[in-house]
Protein backbone atom coordinates (compact mmCIF):
# COMPACT_ATOMS: atom_id res chain seq x y z
CA UNK A 1 0.00 0.00 0.00
CA UNK A 2 1.25 3.61 -0.80
CA UNK A 3 1.28 6.17 2.15
CA UNK A 4 0.53 9.85 1.42
CA UNK A 5 1.52 11.46 4.87
CA UNK A 6 2.20 14.35 5.49
CA UNK A 7 3.47 15.82 8.92
CA UNK A 8 4.64 19.44 8.84
CA UNK A 9 6.77 20.35 12.10
CA UNK A 10 7.82 23.90 12.81
CA UNK A 11 5.26 24.93 10.23
CA UNK A 12 3.42 28.07 11.36
CA UNK A 13 0.03 27.09 10.82
CA UNK A 14 0.51 22.83 10.76
CA UNK A 15 -1.07 20.09 8.30
CA UNK A 16 -2.82 18.29 11.15
CA UNK A 17 -3.36 14.70 9.09
CA UNK A 18 -5.54 12.08 10.66
CA UNK A 19 -4.46 8.77 9.52
CA UNK A 20 -7.16 5.95 9.19
CA UNK A 21 -7.17 2.31 9.87
CA UNK A 22 -6.01 1.93 6.40
CA UNK A 23 -3.34 4.12 6.50
CA UNK A 24 -4.53 6.61 4.19
CA UNK A 25 -4.99 10.37 4.38
CA UNK A 26 -9.08 10.78 5.48
CA UNK A 27 -8.87 14.93 6.69
CA UNK A 28 -6.97 17.68 7.00
CA UNK A 29 -7.16 19.98 9.45
CA UNK A 30 -6.25 23.65 11.19
CA UNK A 31 -4.92 24.56 8.13
CA UNK A 32 -4.50 28.40 7.60
CA UNK A 33 -3.58 31.05 5.14
CA UNK A 34 -0.03 31.38 6.23
CA UNK A 35 2.91 29.45 7.26
CA UNK A 36 6.81 28.74 6.95
CA UNK A 37 8.72 26.04 5.22
CA UNK A 38 12.38 24.97 6.18
CA UNK A 39 14.72 24.57 3.05
CA UNK A 40 17.51 23.44 1.67
CA UNK A 41 19.46 24.17 -1.78
CA UNK A 42 20.33 20.61 -2.41
CA UNK A 43 18.62 16.64 -1.65
CA UNK A 44 22.20 15.57 0.07
CA UNK A 45 21.59 18.68 2.57
CA UNK A 46 18.88 17.19 4.14
CA UNK A 47 19.30 16.28 7.84
CA UNK A 48 19.48 12.45 8.73
CA UNK A 49 16.01 11.40 8.87
CA UNK A 50 15.61 9.74 12.40
CA UNK A 51 12.83 9.21 14.33
CA UNK A 52 13.45 11.94 16.63
CA UNK A 53 12.18 14.22 13.20
CA UNK A 54 10.02 11.84 11.67
CA UNK A 55 6.83 13.82 9.75
CA UNK A 56 9.30 16.83 9.12
CA UNK A 57 8.93 19.01 5.44
CA UNK A 58 12.09 19.91 3.75
CA UNK A 59 11.61 22.10 0.48
CA UNK A 60 14.65 21.22 -2.08
CA UNK A 61 15.17 24.06 -3.85
CA UNK A 62 17.32 22.42 -7.01
CA UNK A 63 14.08 19.64 -7.49
CA UNK A 64 11.77 22.02 -6.40
CA UNK A 65 10.13 19.58 -4.36
CA UNK A 66 9.20 18.79 -1.08
CA UNK A 67 10.31 15.76 0.74
CA UNK A 68 8.60 13.87 4.24
CA UNK A 69 10.92 12.37 6.78
CA UNK A 70 8.98 8.67 7.20
CA UNK A 71 9.82 5.68 8.68
CA UNK A 72 11.30 4.80 5.52
CA UNK A 73 13.81 7.97 5.38
CA UNK A 74 13.28 11.20 2.95
CA UNK A 75 9.96 10.30 0.53
CA UNK A 76 9.33 12.66 -2.18
CA UNK A 77 5.91 14.79 -1.49
CA UNK A 78 4.76 14.37 -5.00
CA UNK A 79 1.27 14.67 -4.71
CA UNK A 80 0.30 11.24 -6.31
CA UNK A 81 -3.08 10.36 -5.79
CA UNK A 82 -3.20 7.12 -2.76
CA UNK A 83 -3.87 3.91 -4.05
CA UNK A 84 -6.80 1.06 -3.02
CA UNK A 85 -5.85 0.36 0.24
CA UNK A 86 -5.55 -3.51 0.60
CA UNK A 87 -8.30 -6.43 1.92
CA UNK A 88 -7.39 -7.71 5.45
CA UNK A 89 -7.21 -10.98 6.11
CA UNK A 90 -10.28 -11.18 8.12
CA UNK A 91 -11.68 -8.33 8.57
CA UNK A 92 -15.45 -7.83 6.35
CA UNK A 93 -15.10 -5.06 3.57
CA UNK A 94 -15.84 -1.54 4.58
CA UNK A 95 -16.83 1.65 3.76
CA UNK A 96 -13.59 3.21 5.51
CA UNK A 97 -11.13 1.85 7.83
CA UNK A 98 -11.11 3.08 11.53
CA UNK A 99 -8.49 3.43 14.29
CA UNK A 100 -8.25 0.62 16.25
CA UNK A 101 -6.75 0.55 19.82
CA UNK A 102 -6.35 -1.66 23.14
CA UNK A 103 -8.01 -0.64 26.21
CA UNK A 104 -7.67 -2.08 29.54
CA UNK A 105 -11.15 -3.45 30.83
CA UNK A 106 -12.35 -2.06 34.03
CA UNK A 107 -11.73 -5.09 36.61
CA UNK A 108 -7.99 -5.15 34.87
CA UNK A 109 -8.92 -8.98 33.52
CA UNK A 110 -8.25 -8.55 30.19
CA UNK A 111 -8.41 -5.47 27.34
CA UNK A 112 -10.69 -4.43 25.24
CA UNK A 113 -10.37 -3.88 21.93
CA UNK A 114 -12.02 -0.61 20.43
CA UNK A 115 -11.98 0.48 16.93
CA UNK A 116 -13.64 4.00 16.07
CA UNK A 117 -16.14 4.43 19.38
CA UNK A 118 -17.28 0.97 19.26
CA UNK A 119 -15.63 -2.28 21.14
CA UNK A 120 -15.59 -4.97 19.16
CA UNK A 121 -14.06 -7.53 20.80
CA UNK A 122 -11.99 -8.62 24.62
CA UNK A 123 -9.08 -10.41 25.33
CA UNK A 124 -9.19 -12.68 28.95
CA UNK A 125 -6.29 -12.42 30.79
CA UNK A 126 -6.42 -16.22 31.29
CA UNK A 127 -9.00 -19.50 30.60
CA UNK A 128 -9.76 -22.37 33.15
CA UNK A 129 -7.12 -21.22 35.63
CA UNK A 130 -6.42 -21.90 39.32
CA UNK A 131 -4.87 -18.35 41.32
CA UNK A 132 -2.19 -17.34 38.64
CA UNK A 133 0.96 -16.00 40.34
CA UNK A 134 0.72 -13.61 37.19
CA UNK A 135 -2.40 -13.84 35.56
CA UNK A 136 -5.90 -12.98 37.31
CA UNK A 137 -8.05 -15.92 38.85
CA UNK A 138 -10.76 -17.78 36.34
CA UNK A 139 -14.41 -18.24 36.35
CA UNK A 140 -14.53 -21.83 36.42
CA UNK A 141 -11.37 -23.78 35.58
CA UNK A 142 -9.94 -26.47 37.65
CA UNK A 143 -6.44 -27.80 37.50
CA UNK A 144 -5.33 -25.51 34.95
CA UNK A 145 -2.03 -23.91 34.87
CA UNK A 146 -1.17 -20.61 36.18
CA UNK A 147 -2.52 -17.96 33.83
CA UNK A 148 0.08 -14.94 32.22
CA UNK A 149 -0.29 -11.02 31.90
CA UNK A 150 -1.69 -9.57 28.49
CA UNK A 151 -1.20 -6.96 26.33
CA UNK A 152 -1.96 -4.82 22.85
CA UNK A 153 0.88 -3.91 21.23
CA UNK A 154 0.75 -1.64 17.68
CA UNK A 155 2.21 -3.82 14.61
CA UNK A 156 5.53 -2.61 13.11
CA UNK A 157 4.00 -1.92 9.93
CA UNK A 158 1.04 0.17 12.19
CA UNK A 159 -1.87 -1.87 10.37
CA UNK A 160 -3.28 -3.45 13.91
CA UNK A 161 -2.33 -4.65 16.89
CA UNK A 162 -0.81 -7.65 17.57
CA UNK A 163 -1.90 -9.73 21.28
CA UNK A 164 0.89 -10.95 23.64
CA UNK A 165 0.36 -12.74 26.81
CA UNK A 166 3.53 -13.75 28.34
CA UNK A 167 5.94 -12.11 26.07
CA UNK A 168 4.04 -14.28 22.92
CA UNK A 169 2.33 -13.29 20.03
CA UNK A 170 -1.56 -15.18 20.31
CA UNK A 171 -2.66 -12.99 17.52
CA UNK A 172 -3.34 -9.87 15.44
CA UNK A 173 -6.14 -7.64 14.75
CA UNK A 174 -5.74 -5.83 11.82
CA UNK A 175 -7.21 -1.92 11.78
CA UNK A 176 -9.58 -2.81 8.38
CA UNK A 177 -9.91 -3.43 4.21
CA UNK A 178 -10.78 -1.73 1.51
CA UNK A 179 -10.11 1.66 2.62
CA UNK A 180 -10.64 4.68 0.50
CA UNK A 181 -8.42 6.27 -1.82
CA UNK A 182 -6.34 9.35 -0.31
CA UNK A 183 -6.67 12.88 -1.10
CA UNK A 184 -3.73 14.10 -3.57
CA UNK A 185 -1.63 16.89 -2.78
CA UNK A 186 -0.04 19.23 -5.06
CA UNK A 187 2.94 21.74 -4.22
CA UNK A 188 2.94 25.36 -6.25
CA UNK A 189 5.27 28.29 -6.08
CA UNK A 190 3.69 31.61 -6.49
CA UNK A 191 4.85 35.36 -6.13
CA UNK A 192 7.29 36.81 -3.33
CA UNK A 193 8.81 33.46 -2.58
CA UNK A 194 5.40 31.93 -1.35
CA UNK A 195 4.64 28.18 -1.72
CA UNK A 196 0.55 26.73 -1.70
CA UNK A 197 0.20 23.29 -0.51
CA UNK A 198 -2.89 21.80 -1.54
CA UNK A 199 -4.76 18.24 0.17
CA UNK A 200 -8.07 17.53 -1.09
CA UNK A 201 -10.15 21.06 -0.81
CA UNK A 202 -7.82 22.28 2.26
CA UNK A 203 -4.71 24.59 1.12
CA UNK A 204 -1.81 26.21 3.00
CA UNK A 205 0.51 29.00 2.46
CA UNK A 206 4.03 28.86 3.38
CA UNK A 207 6.62 30.99 3.37
CA UNK A 208 10.66 30.45 2.12
CA UNK A 209 11.21 34.17 2.19
CA UNK A 210 14.46 34.47 4.96
CA UNK A 211 15.81 37.72 6.88
CA UNK A 212 18.72 36.68 9.06
CA UNK A 213 18.15 34.26 11.01
CA UNK A 214 14.33 34.02 10.58
CA UNK A 215 11.57 34.06 8.17
CA UNK A 216 9.13 36.66 7.29
CA UNK A 217 5.71 37.17 5.52
CA UNK A 218 6.70 39.47 2.23
CA UNK A 219 3.00 40.25 1.96
CA UNK A 220 2.98 42.18 5.08
CA UNK A 221 6.65 42.57 5.95
CA UNK A 222 10.06 43.80 4.58
CA UNK A 223 13.68 42.22 4.98
CA UNK A 224 16.09 45.94 5.33
CA UNK A 225 19.70 46.55 5.16
CA UNK A 226 20.43 45.59 9.19
CA UNK A 227 18.60 42.10 8.61
CA UNK A 228 15.16 42.93 10.44
CA UNK A 229 11.70 42.75 9.20
CA UNK A 230 9.59 45.63 9.56
CA UNK A 231 5.77 45.97 8.48
CA UNK A 232 5.15 47.57 5.52
CA UNK A 233 3.53 51.16 5.21
CA UNK A 234 0.60 51.80 3.03
CA UNK A 235 -0.17 56.17 4.02
CA UNK A 236 2.25 58.71 5.52
CA UNK A 237 2.05 61.72 7.43
CA UNK A 238 1.71 65.01 5.73
CA UNK A 239 4.88 66.05 3.61
CA UNK A 240 6.43 62.43 4.08
CA UNK A 241 4.89 60.72 1.34
CA UNK A 242 8.46 61.13 -0.79
CA UNK A 243 9.70 58.85 1.54
CA UNK A 244 7.09 56.24 1.23
CA UNK A 245 8.15 53.89 -1.80
CA UNK A 246 5.54 52.14 -3.78
CA UNK A 247 5.92 49.03 -2.47
CA UNK A 248 5.26 49.98 1.49
CA UNK A 249 9.28 49.95 2.14
CA UNK A 250 11.12 52.51 3.37
CA UNK A 251 14.21 54.12 5.01
CA UNK A 252 13.83 52.75 8.63
CA UNK A 253 16.97 54.78 9.87
CA UNK A 254 14.57 57.58 9.65
CA UNK A 255 10.96 56.47 9.58
CA UNK A 256 8.95 53.78 11.15
CA UNK A 257 5.25 52.37 10.55
CA UNK A 258 2.98 53.18 13.59
CA UNK A 259 0.17 51.38 15.02
CA UNK A 260 -2.49 52.97 13.00
CA UNK A 261 -0.76 51.72 9.36
CA UNK A 262 1.07 55.60 9.44
CA UNK A 263 4.39 56.56 8.30
CA UNK A 264 6.21 58.79 11.02
CA UNK A 265 9.83 60.65 11.55
CA UNK A 266 11.52 58.53 14.36
CA UNK A 267 12.12 60.81 17.66
CA UNK A 268 16.08 60.46 17.46
CA UNK A 269 15.88 57.14 16.60
CA UNK A 270 12.79 55.78 18.42
CA UNK A 271 9.61 54.63 17.71
CA UNK A 272 6.70 55.25 19.15
CA UNK A 273 2.83 55.77 19.25
CA UNK A 274 1.47 58.65 17.00
CA UNK A 275 -2.05 58.61 18.32
CA UNK A 276 -1.48 59.04 22.13
CA UNK A 277 2.61 60.79 22.32
CA UNK A 278 4.58 63.04 19.73
CA UNK A 279 8.57 64.01 19.51
CA UNK A 280 8.97 67.49 21.60
CA UNK A 281 12.99 68.13 20.96
CA UNK A 282 13.90 65.07 20.82
CA UNK A 283 11.97 63.37 23.65
CA UNK A 284 8.74 61.91 23.20
CA UNK A 285 6.02 62.84 25.02
CA UNK A 286 2.30 61.73 26.16
CA UNK A 287 -0.35 64.02 24.56
CA UNK A 288 -2.64 65.73 27.03
CA UNK A 289 -6.77 66.14 26.64
CA UNK A 290 -7.14 68.79 29.01
CA UNK A 291 -5.38 71.84 30.88
CA UNK A 292 -5.28 72.31 34.61
CA UNK A 293 -6.79 75.49 36.51
CA UNK A 294 -5.15 78.39 36.41
CA UNK A 295 -3.71 77.70 32.74
CA UNK A 296 -4.35 78.93 29.43
CA UNK A 297 -6.50 77.01 27.28
CA UNK A 298 -4.48 77.76 24.18
CA UNK A 299 -1.39 76.65 26.13
CA UNK A 300 -2.67 72.86 24.69
CA UNK A 301 -2.75 72.59 20.95
CA UNK A 302 -5.64 70.77 19.22
CA UNK A 303 -3.81 67.45 18.55
CA UNK A 304 -2.79 67.14 22.42
CA UNK A 305 1.03 68.43 22.05
CA UNK A 306 2.45 71.24 24.29
CA UNK A 307 5.38 73.21 24.97
CA UNK A 308 7.84 69.97 26.70
CA UNK A 309 9.97 72.50 27.92
CA UNK A 310 7.89 73.92 30.73
CA UNK A 311 4.93 72.28 30.75
CA UNK A 312 4.29 68.33 31.54
CA UNK A 313 0.99 66.30 31.05
CA UNK A 314 0.06 64.22 34.09
CA UNK A 315 -1.33 60.67 34.05
CA UNK A 316 -4.55 61.61 33.93
CA UNK A 317 -4.09 63.48 30.82
CA UNK A 318 -4.05 66.80 32.35
CA UNK A 319 -1.51 69.70 31.40
CA UNK A 320 0.29 71.69 34.31
CA UNK A 321 3.22 73.65 34.27
CA UNK A 322 6.69 72.15 35.75
CA UNK A 323 8.08 73.12 39.07
CA UNK A 324 11.41 74.97 38.57
CA UNK A 325 11.81 72.56 35.48
CA UNK A 326 10.62 69.26 37.29
CA UNK A 327 7.63 67.08 36.66
CA UNK A 328 5.42 66.21 39.86
CA UNK A 329 2.60 63.88 40.66
CA UNK A 330 -0.08 66.40 41.06
CA UNK A 331 -2.64 63.16 43.17
CA UNK A 332 0.48 63.82 46.11
CA UNK A 333 2.63 66.79 45.18
CA UNK A 334 2.38 70.28 44.68
CA UNK A 335 4.36 73.19 43.30
CA UNK A 336 5.17 75.94 45.89
CA UNK A 337 5.92 79.06 44.10
CA UNK A 338 5.10 81.44 47.28
CA UNK A 339 7.83 80.81 49.93
CA UNK A 340 10.43 81.13 47.14
CA UNK A 341 8.94 82.75 43.88
CA UNK A 342 12.28 82.68 42.22
CA UNK A 343 13.23 79.11 42.79
CA UNK A 344 9.71 76.92 43.69
CA UNK A 345 9.62 73.41 45.15
CA UNK A 346 7.82 70.28 44.88
CA UNK A 347 6.10 69.71 48.47
CA UNK A 348 4.46 66.33 49.49
CA UNK A 349 1.16 67.61 50.31
CA UNK A 350 -0.75 67.10 53.46
CA UNK A 351 -3.53 64.10 53.04
CA UNK A 352 -4.81 65.80 50.21
CA UNK A 353 -4.43 69.65 50.78
CA UNK A 354 -2.23 72.30 49.43
CA UNK A 355 -0.90 74.84 51.79
CA UNK A 356 1.53 78.04 52.11
CA UNK A 357 4.97 76.12 53.03
CA UNK A 358 6.10 79.83 54.33
CA UNK A 359 3.45 79.77 57.01
CA UNK A 360 1.87 76.51 57.59
CA UNK A 361 2.92 72.86 58.25
CA UNK A 362 1.31 69.48 57.82
CA UNK A 363 0.99 67.42 61.29
CA UNK A 364 -0.32 63.88 61.11
CA UNK A 365 -2.44 64.95 57.95
CA UNK A 366 -3.63 67.96 58.76
CA UNK A 367 -2.70 71.72 57.87
CA UNK A 368 -1.56 73.91 60.61
CA UNK A 369 -0.72 77.59 60.79
CA UNK A 370 3.11 77.29 61.53
CA UNK A 371 3.56 81.23 62.69
CA UNK A 372 2.63 81.33 66.42
CA UNK A 373 2.88 84.72 68.88
CA UNK A 374 5.49 84.53 71.37
CA UNK A 375 3.74 85.83 74.32
CA UNK A 376 4.89 86.78 77.91
CA UNK A 377 4.08 85.29 80.96
CA UNK A 378 1.33 87.40 82.66
CA UNK A 379 0.37 89.33 79.15
CA UNK A 380 -3.18 88.20 77.17
CA UNK A 381 -3.30 86.69 74.00
CA UNK A 382 -3.43 90.62 72.05
CA UNK A 383 0.24 91.22 73.33
CA UNK A 384 1.60 90.22 69.76
CA UNK A 385 -0.70 92.80 68.08
CA UNK A 386 2.07 96.01 66.95
CA UNK A 387 4.48 94.06 67.56
CA UNK A 388 5.65 91.61 64.52
CA UNK A 389 8.93 90.56 65.61
CA UNK A 390 7.03 88.60 68.42
CA UNK A 391 5.73 86.16 65.90
CA UNK A 392 8.06 83.18 64.89
CA UNK A 393 7.95 79.84 63.16
CA UNK A 394 7.40 76.97 65.55
CA UNK A 395 9.28 74.66 62.95
CA UNK A 396 12.79 76.74 63.06
CA UNK A 397 12.36 78.88 65.98
CA UNK A 398 11.27 78.54 70.16
CA UNK A 399 9.69 81.74 72.21
CA UNK A 400 11.59 82.78 75.26
CA UNK A 401 8.10 83.69 77.40
CA UNK A 402 10.29 85.80 79.75
CA UNK A 403 10.22 88.98 77.45
CA UNK A 404 8.61 87.44 73.97
CA UNK A 405 11.62 86.84 72.38
CA UNK A 406 12.06 84.32 69.53
CA UNK A 407 15.13 82.29 69.14
CA UNK A 408 16.56 80.21 66.17
CA UNK A 409 17.28 76.65 66.78
CA UNK A 410 18.75 73.92 65.09
CA UNK A 411 19.19 69.80 65.63
CA UNK A 412 22.63 69.55 64.53
CA UNK A 413 23.23 65.92 63.41
CA UNK A 414 25.90 64.03 62.00
CA UNK A 415 26.26 60.37 60.28
CA UNK A 416 28.94 57.90 59.72
CA UNK A 417 29.55 56.19 56.48
CA UNK A 418 26.76 53.89 57.06
CA UNK A 419 24.00 55.90 57.88
CA UNK A 420 24.17 55.68 61.91
CA UNK A 421 23.68 59.23 63.47
CA UNK A 422 26.70 59.26 65.35
CA UNK A 423 25.57 63.14 67.14
CA UNK A 424 22.60 64.83 67.81
CA UNK A 425 21.82 67.53 69.58
CA UNK A 426 19.62 70.92 69.93
CA UNK A 427 21.30 74.37 70.07
CA UNK A 428 20.24 77.67 69.87
CA UNK A 429 22.16 79.11 66.33
CA UNK A 430 21.86 82.57 67.35
CA UNK A 431 23.44 83.98 70.83
CA UNK A 432 21.51 85.40 73.92
CA UNK A 433 19.76 88.51 74.19
CA UNK A 434 17.97 88.33 77.28
CA UNK A 435 18.61 91.64 79.05
CA UNK A 436 16.33 91.81 82.14
CA UNK A 437 19.46 90.77 84.40
CA UNK A 438 20.89 92.59 87.35
CA UNK A 439 22.89 95.41 86.61
CA UNK A 440 26.49 94.85 85.49
CA UNK A 441 25.81 91.44 84.19
CA UNK A 442 25.31 92.08 80.50
CA UNK A 443 27.14 94.20 77.89
CA UNK A 444 26.12 94.70 74.37
CA UNK A 445 27.76 96.34 71.39
CA UNK A 446 27.76 99.97 71.02
CA UNK A 447 26.06 99.62 67.28
CA UNK A 448 23.58 96.91 68.80
CA UNK A 449 20.46 98.46 70.43
CA UNK A 450 19.21 95.87 73.51
CA UNK A 451 21.18 93.46 72.37
CA UNK A 452 18.75 92.88 69.57
CA UNK A 453 20.86 92.33 66.56
CA UNK A 454 23.95 90.19 67.97
CA UNK A 455 22.77 89.48 71.02
CA UNK A 456 24.82 90.43 74.42
CA UNK A 457 28.05 89.74 76.76
CA UNK A 458 27.63 88.14 79.92
CA UNK A 459 29.61 87.60 82.89
CA UNK A 460 30.13 83.96 83.84
CA UNK A 461 27.76 83.90 86.71
CA UNK A 462 24.68 85.67 84.26
CA UNK A 463 25.70 82.98 81.55
CA UNK A 464 24.67 80.45 84.02
CA UNK A 465 21.49 81.89 85.16
CA UNK A 466 19.78 83.16 81.60
CA UNK A 467 18.88 80.44 79.23
CA UNK A 468 15.34 79.78 79.03
CA UNK A 469 13.50 77.59 80.57
CA UNK A 470 14.74 73.62 79.13
CA UNK A 471 17.72 74.75 78.17
CA UNK A 472 21.43 75.21 79.48
CA UNK A 473 24.59 76.28 79.13
CA UNK A 474 26.65 74.04 77.18
CA UNK A 475 30.00 72.72 79.53
CA UNK A 476 33.14 70.96 78.04
CA UNK A 477 31.79 67.11 77.31
CA UNK A 478 29.37 69.77 74.80
CA UNK A 479 31.96 71.39 73.41
CA UNK A 480 33.88 68.60 72.75
CA UNK A 481 31.07 66.04 71.42
CA UNK A 482 30.50 69.25 68.59
CA UNK A 483 33.82 69.85 67.38
CA UNK A 484 34.31 65.53 67.73
CA UNK A 485 31.83 65.24 65.23
CA UNK A 486 32.32 68.44 62.81
CA UNK A 487 36.30 69.26 63.27
CA UNK A 488 38.85 71.85 64.57
CA UNK A 489 38.25 74.02 61.14
CA UNK A 490 36.51 77.53 62.21
CA UNK A 491 34.84 77.63 58.80
CA UNK A 492 32.76 74.37 59.73
CA UNK A 493 30.92 76.76 62.58
CA UNK A 494 30.82 80.53 60.98
CA UNK A 495 28.13 81.53 59.48
CA UNK A 496 30.33 83.25 56.63
CA UNK A 497 32.03 79.91 56.31
CA UNK A 498 31.00 76.48 55.32
CA UNK A 499 28.40 75.90 58.27
CA UNK A 500 28.72 72.51 57.61
CA UNK A 501 28.12 72.41 61.43
CA UNK A 502 24.61 74.90 61.14
CA UNK A 503 26.14 76.03 64.52
CA UNK A 504 25.98 79.54 62.30
CA UNK A 505 28.62 82.18 64.41
CA UNK A 506 29.06 85.33 63.88
CA UNK A 507 32.35 86.71 64.90
CA UNK A 508 31.63 89.40 67.83
CA UNK A 509 34.69 88.67 69.95
CA UNK A 510 34.52 89.84 73.90
CA UNK A 511 34.79 92.20 76.34
CA UNK A 512 37.61 91.65 79.03
CA UNK A 513 38.58 93.31 82.34
CA UNK A 514 34.79 94.17 82.93
CA UNK A 515 35.53 94.88 86.65
CA UNK A 516 37.70 97.63 86.46
CA UNK A 517 35.53 99.93 84.72
CA UNK A 518 38.27 100.35 81.60
CA UNK A 519 37.38 97.40 79.47
CA UNK A 520 39.04 96.27 76.60
CA UNK A 521 37.97 95.00 73.89
CA UNK A 522 38.81 92.65 71.12
CA UNK A 523 34.79 92.81 69.77
CA UNK A 524 36.14 93.76 65.91
CA UNK A 525 38.53 90.48 65.64
CA UNK A 526 37.74 87.77 63.38
CA UNK A 527 37.41 85.92 66.64
CA UNK A 528 34.43 84.78 69.13
CA UNK A 529 34.02 82.97 72.05
CA UNK A 530 31.09 81.51 74.13
CA UNK A 531 31.01 80.64 78.13
CA UNK A 532 31.42 76.87 79.23
CA UNK A 533 29.81 75.67 81.95
CA UNK A 534 32.84 74.06 83.22
CA UNK A 535 34.82 76.19 85.90
CA UNK A 536 38.43 76.43 85.43
CA UNK A 537 40.19 74.40 88.89
CA UNK A 538 43.21 76.18 90.63
CA UNK A 539 45.73 73.76 91.86
CA UNK A 540 45.45 75.72 95.26
CA UNK A 541 42.20 74.61 95.90
CA UNK A 542 41.20 77.97 96.09
CA UNK A 543 37.37 79.43 95.00
CA UNK A 544 38.01 79.08 90.88
CA UNK A 545 38.03 82.90 89.02
CA UNK A 546 37.76 81.71 85.63
CA UNK A 547 35.90 78.94 83.25
CA UNK A 548 36.86 77.90 80.09
CA UNK A 549 34.86 79.08 76.77
CA UNK A 550 34.53 77.86 73.43
CA UNK A 551 36.64 79.46 70.98
CA UNK A 552 36.39 80.05 67.25
CA UNK A 553 39.17 81.34 66.24
CA UNK A 554 40.80 83.87 63.21
CA UNK A 555 42.62 81.30 62.05
CA UNK A 556 42.67 77.77 61.81
CA UNK A 557 41.54 77.38 65.48
CA UNK A 558 39.09 76.36 67.26
CA UNK A 559 38.89 74.62 71.40
CA UNK A 560 37.27 74.44 73.86
CA UNK A 561 39.90 74.22 76.87
CA UNK A 562 40.97 78.30 77.00
CA UNK A 563 39.79 80.23 79.72
CA UNK A 564 38.61 83.56 80.77
CA UNK A 565 37.72 85.10 83.70
CA UNK A 566 33.98 85.32 85.23
CA UNK A 567 34.30 88.64 85.28
CA UNK A 568 34.92 88.80 81.66
CA UNK A 569 32.14 89.36 79.29
CA UNK A 570 31.58 86.74 76.72
CA UNK A 571 28.43 85.53 74.11
CA UNK A 572 26.19 82.92 75.31
CA UNK A 573 24.54 79.76 73.58
CA UNK A 574 22.43 77.50 75.34
CA UNK A 575 21.90 73.85 74.58
CA UNK A 576 18.71 72.30 74.99
CA UNK A 577 18.16 69.85 77.70
CA UNK A 578 15.64 67.06 76.94
CA UNK A 579 13.04 66.99 80.66
CA UNK A 580 14.29 64.18 83.36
Amino acid sequence: MKKNVIVASGIAAGLALLVACGDEVTEVTNVTEKASLDQVKKFKELPKCEEDIEGSLMYVKDSAKVFVCTGDGWESFDGAVGEKGEKGDKGAAGDKGTSCTAKQTKDKTGFDIVCGDKTVGTIKNGENGEDGKKGAQGDKGEDGENGTSCTAKQTKDKTGFDILCGGKTVGTIKNGEDGEDGDACTLTEIENGQVVVKCGEESATLFKASCGVGSYDPATQFCANDMKVYPLCHNTLAGLEPYLNPDGTYNVQGYFCDASDLLVSLCVSVAYDYTTQFCSRSTVLNRCNSVAEGLAEDLLNDDGSYNGMDYFCSEKGVLYEKCNGSPYDPDLQFCDRTTNPESPQVVTKCGEQTYILETHMCVDGQVEEAIACCIPKGQNNKWCDGHPNSLYDVRKQFCDTRDGRPYDFKTITKTNGNGEVVYSETWMTENLKYTKTQEGEYMTRPDDDKCSTYGCYYTWLAANSYCPEGWDLPDNADYRALMDAFGAKPTAYRLNGTNISGFSVIDLGGYYFGATGQSSSSANTLSSYFWSKTERVLDSGEEPTSANRFFVGAKNTVQYTGSSDKIDYLSVRCIKRNAE
